[in-house]
Order: structure tokens, then sequence, then C-alpha cells
């Protein structure tokens, strides 16, 4: 891999041109996020709502020092935001991200995606890269399940990946909760040759098709995602990127691949699908030039490692919830049915969970395309 101008290596060429398109749920609240500017409007807790201390100064600011201090970089350590309680309000500017909503004609968001390149040569058989696209959205809304939302948490991370061998893709996981589904690359649906992806609303899992998808093993009354075309996301249009080292367990930054083509033209409009065909016709909606890949240079290197490299979790730990009083709990059901049943506590600790883990912990080092297996699906679910 050869090396920029600014003394690290770019991203292959190839991360971008097989990088996945995302169709985010048209009744989606909430956006993708900055995790450097949620961090800012956060202060470090340990599990039991104790301020972890650190410098005065570090608190509030928009760079990675507060990341990187050792009494926050730790497992065991929740980023909470610092003036708003979201059991109360969770529909507030900071948490619904709107500013990170994809332009529908663009494809943009203001909201960095996080490629990072992990080199398998070793861990599968030579040739074999994966990239990773991490994507952070302030907020997950959990699923209705009687009545009642559960899994709402503080922080999101998600990821999709595509695995290539001599540069050229082969399969692609997304994720989807504690883990999600992978499939040989001919299986997936796509735009111009990339993989097409479908973001839950709320949830934000992803998957190989449109429509419901009931991911619990609880029938009838289990939590169900659904997705929809509503708005097209690129992430290639705002993007930073790094290389993780499996051996030393440690990130470096990557500069910016070279330039190459990587999209189709924008949807006329919200929900309409890009058209590669020449003899298709022609759009009575607003004509736009497709946007180049755009390297982020506002997030400085330091702040990129800081992120991926953070050790910690990315929202509340809800503290008060797992140590309520019985009886006491944040969900709808009456209090005598929560109270009689002794189901209070339980209830609100499903309801609330606490902050997830960032992308160093998301298996970056795995064998197989998905967590767990090396299995592909033989059809999109």
């Amino acid at each position: 891999m050869s090396t920029s101008s600014e003394g690290h290596p770019p991203l292959p060429a190839y991360a971008l041109k097989y990088a996945p398109l995302l169709w985010l749920n048209e009744k989606e609240k909430y956006w993708p996020g900055n995790p450097l500017e949620h961090a800012a409007l956060c202060i470090p807790q340990d599990p039991n709502g104790n301020k972890v201390d650190v410098p005065e100064a570090l608190v509030g600011e928009f760079h990675a020092s507060l990341l990187e201090t050792p009494n926050v970089d730790k497992k065991d350590v929740f980023l909470c935001l610092e003036h708003n309680d979201p059991k109360v309000n969770a529909e507030i500017e900071s948490l619904t991200s709107i500013k990170g909503k994809p332009d529908a004609l663009t494809r943009r968001s203001s909201a960095p995606v996080w490629i990072i390149l992990v080199d398998k040569s070793e861990i599968v058989e030579p040739g074999v890269v994966d990239i990773f696209y991490f994507y952070f959205y302030p907020y997950n809304l959990g699923n209705i399940v009687v009545f009642n939302t559960f899994g709402n948490h503080v922080g999101d991370w998600e990821h999709s990946m595509v695995r290539f061998k001599d540069g050229e893709p082969i399969a692609v996981h997304l994720s989807a909760h504690a883990d999600g589904h992978s499939w040989a690359w001919k299986t997936m649906e796509k735009m111009e040759n990339r993989p097409v992806g479908y973001v839950a609303s709320g949830s934000h899992a992803m998957y190989g098709k449109n429509g419901m998808h009931a991911y619990s093993p609880v029938s009838f009354i289990g939590p169900i995602d659904y997705t929809s075309k509503g708005v097209l996301w690129d992430p290639t249009l705002n993007y930073c990127a790094a290389k993780y080292d499996v051996t030393t367990e440690t990130f470096s930054p990557l500069t910016a691949a070279l330039p190459t083509p990587t999209g189709t033209a924008p949807p006329a409009e919200p929900g309409a699908v890009p058209s590669s065909d020449p003899n298709a016709p022609a759009s009575t909606g607003p004509i736009s030039t497709p946007l180049e890949p755009a390297f982020n240079k506002e997030i400085t290197p330091e702040q990129v490692i800081a992120v991926l490299s953070f050790h910690g979790r990315w929202g509340n730990s809800f503290w008060e919830v797992q140590n309520a009083e019985p009886g006491k709990g944040w969900t709808r059901w009456p209090m005598w049915v929560a109270s009689g049943f002794g189901l209070g506590k339980k209830l609100a600790c499903l309801k609330w969970a606490g902050g997830p883990s960032g992308p160093r912990w998301k298996s970056l080092e795995r064998k197989g395309v998905t967590w767990n297996t090396t299995d592909l699906l033989p059809r999109l679910v």
C-alpha cells in the first residue's frame, strides 16, 4: 500500500466503488449523527452513575482528548447525556439529529461514515480484505411489544461489511441487533453494482430486502423491524477511514482514496430509484449531478483514531433504572400489573438498555463474514 503526502496510506479505491447504499425508513425519527458531537454533550460515568474524574476543560468540547483520557477510555465507562433525560423526552435535536438526514437529491448526510480496513490474509486466506462501514446514531428507539417500546438506548453503532478477495467483492454483511446477516455478493440487490441495504426505523438494524422483519423467536407478540424506501444514503459522500491491525489491536489513519466514480444519478424525489438505463423515461423531477466521494477533512486523524479506539460505552447506563425501587420503572403498563407480578424493574431494564460499545468491539477480527459463523444466507432477508 503506497503512502500519501500526509504520511498515511490511502484507502483502496475499491472500498468506495463497492460501498453499500442504504435506504432509510420514510418514518425514521432518529437520524445519523457525529459521535464527536455526541461525546461533547456527555459526561463520563461509571455503571453506578458516579462521575468519572476528568479535567473540567475536557467536558463539553468537540475534540478527542476526553475519549483518550485514561480514566475514561475503559470498558465500564458510559458517556451519559449531561443535561437531558431521554426517559423524559427523547425527541430533542441532539438525539433526533435531524441535520443528519440525507439530502433527498444528493444522498449526502452531514454525519460522517467511519470506514475501517482489516487485512485478513493471515486469518482467512491471502488476498482477503474486509472493509467495514460504521454508522453512528445518537439514539436507538426500541420496537413496540405489548404497548411498550423495549430496547431504547442512547447511542447506536451499526455497520455493514464487504469482504474482498484480490480487490473484488465476494460477500456482504449487514448488522442487525446482536449480530446480523451475510450473503454472497451475487445474492445482494445492487444499484450500479453497489449493494443495497434497508435500515429499519428506530432500531437502525439493516436488512437485505424491504419490508417487515420479525427478528424474535417469540411469535405473534415479538418485536418487528420495518424498512422502506424513504431516503437514500450514500456513505461515500462523507467518510473518514482507518486501518485496524488484528495482531496489535490498534488503529492507524488512512487518507482519501484515489478519485473514482461510485454512484448513480440521485433519485428525482424521495423514494425514487436512480436508473442507469439510458432508455429509461426522462424524470419530471429536478435533475442533479451525482456528487463525488468526499473524504472528511474536518475530522483529524487523531479524532478518527480516538473514536474508533474508544473502549467505553456510547450512551447512558440508566443506572437509575437498574437500581429502581420495586414497583417503579418507566413503562406504560399499569402500576398494579407491574407491582403485582414483580415485573416493574424487569420491564424497565428491558425498556432502557445501556449505551452500546463502539467499533473496536464489533468483531473486526472475525474469520467469517458474520460474527459467529462462516455460513452465508442463500436468499435475502
